[in-house]
């Protein structure tokens, strides 16, 4: 006997079909398919990113650098990527790419003492100390150029700057409060609450399908290194957004 797909009495989530069971039974098939974002972090210089550009999805776990916050000077761990081979999928993994995003995360690094030199609520600050949040945000977004690209040659994003990038997910803030005291001169000093990220309608691709082993390059490049305001070091992500397929084993 089929279960008939009807709505909830209650009117909340649909009730389950035998063909939806059937559809999402896990281990029983040849394959498994989940969401599951590809990501990989580096962190932003201070100083700008120079001629060299920010490589990404290079350096599996193991490997590399972690920009995690307090993360020190190890390798990269599952709180950078969740990459097992670099530059590419490893046997047994497919992926199903359709969209990029680039969450830009201001003053986060990977120092033990101090992981997060910006924060958006400050509070004892003079004048020119405020605003560096949003400052940072606005220099790296306003620049970068994302080169995405399968085998040797085949381009599948090529655009810029990092504003076209904007995550899907971020803090709300649903008040904000800027004082500074007991003058607006440089001598005066107070409190703010200054935060920002990218947004807009989320990056999306013409989709790509990445069989296991088939080698694939990101990498953000500038026209120049150009120093951060606050002079901290950030922390940006890239995720390919779509759907890992797995061998069942």
């Amino acid at each position: 006997m089929n279960v008939t797909s009807s709505q909830s009495p209650a009117g909340g989530r649909p009730i389950l079909t035998q063909q939806d069971l059937q559809n999402h039974q896990v281990g029983t098939g040849g394959q498994d398919i989940i969401w599951s974002p590809l990501y990989d972090s580096n962190a932003w210089p201070s100083a700008g990113v120079g001629s060299g550009g920010l490589l990404f999805f290079s350096a599996q776990k193991g490997q590399g650098t972690t920009s995690a916050p307090a993360g020190g000077t190890g390798a990269k761990t599952i709180f950078d990527t969740n990459l097992t081979l670099g530059g590419q999928l490893g046997m047994g993994n497919d992926f199903y790419t359709i969209g990029v995003e680039m969450p830009v995360y201001p003053g986060v690094t990977n120092s033990t003492s101090t992981p997060f030199g910006l924060y958006p609520g400050i509070g004892g600050q003079a004048p020119a100390n405020t605003g560096f949040f949003v400052n940072d945000l606005w220099n790296i977004l306003c620049q970068g150029y994302v080169t995405f690209a399968v085998g040797t040659d085949r381009n599948f994003v090529q655009d810029g700057p990092l504003m076209n990038f904007p995550p899907t997910v971020g803090l709300d803030i649903a008040c904000a409060l800027a004082e500074i005291g007991p003058s607006s001169t440089s001598t005066g000093v107070g409190n703010a609450i200054v935060y920002g990220r990218g947004s807009g309608e989320p990056y999306t691709i013409v989709p790509v399908y990445l069989k296991a082993t088939q080698q694939f390059t990101y990498v953000v490049t500038t026209a120049a290194a150009i120093a951060l305001p606050s002079s901290i070091a950030a922390r940006i992500q890239a995720r390919l957004r779509g759907y890992l397929i797995r061998q069942v084993t």
